[in-house]
């Protein structure tokens, strides 16, 4: 039978507990950081977000902004007709066009 309890030894005041990043990782922005071709004058994929009936779409648009699209919505003189989840449909006067990931 356990007459005391252990009590726990105090942490040494100049313990340093600041955050270190693991070598065997490396720094995050570099390796989530690729360098890509692509044409500025078409939208740039970025990301895709939600479920199938409900998914969205982040495009870089050409002249610079970021902005959320879903399906049914206008991209200038172009509609959006379908977002997967690797890329987005867009139709303009019947023709149609598909925008996927730099890279892909």
């Amino acid at each position: 039978m356990l007459k005391t309890s252990l009590r726990p030894q105090m942490r040494p005041a100049k313990l340093d507990t600041s955050p270190r990043p693991d070598p065997a990782v490396g720094d995050a922005a570099t390796t989530a950081t690729v360098e890509i071709e692509y044409d500025p004058t078409a939208p740039l994929l970025l990301g895709t977000y939600g479920a199938d009936r409900d998914r969205g779409a982040i495009l870089r648009l050409p002249d610079g902004a970021i902005s959320k699209v879903t399906v049914g919505d206008d991209l200038g003189d172009e509609k959006v007709l379908a977002i997967s989840e690797t890329f987005v449909t867009v139709a303009r006067k019947g023709a149609t066009r598909r925008f996927t990931f730099p890279g892909a």
